[in-house]
């Protein structure tokens, strides 16, 4: 079982569930939201910059999954609201304030989650 921080927006708790007890399928699992979901957030960066309101729609639906699988709520949340607002055309003055801060919380979480890999690797 993997040591949860209160300074994590994470919880590994449903990853841990499906492994059920498979670490390397775990491994992999973290290793894959760490590249694509940076992937994802400068991409949508780049969308949001241009107000291209489809792409942006898309890839915070595409994004909502991965931050479900590893318990990011809140970000998710965040997600939902700049999915449904990009989809009305991008009318919230606040989206891209929102979507900086979603930014900044999972660029902390990718750190932590870097973190935890190693440890997992390090069989710690």
């Amino acid at each position: 079982m993997i040591t949860q921080s209160s300074e994590q927006e994470f919880d590994l708790s449903f990853l841990e569930e499906i492994a059920d007890g498979n670490k390397e399928f775990m491994i992999e699992s973290i290793d894959m939201f760490l590249v694509q979901t940076p992937e994802i957030f400068n991409s949508m960066s780049n969308s949001i910059s241009c107000g291209d309101w489809a792409t942006t729609s898309a890839l915070a639906h595409k994004v909502k999954s991965n931050l479900g699988f590893f318990g990011m709520q809140r970000i998710k949340d965040e997600m939902q609201e700049i999915e449904i607002n990009a989809k009305a055309g991008g009318t919230d003055p606040m989206l891209a304030k929102k979507f900086e801060s979603a930014k900044k919380s999972i660029t902390k979480s990718i750190e932590q989650l870097y973190q935890v890999k190693k440890q997992m690797e390090a069989g710690v």
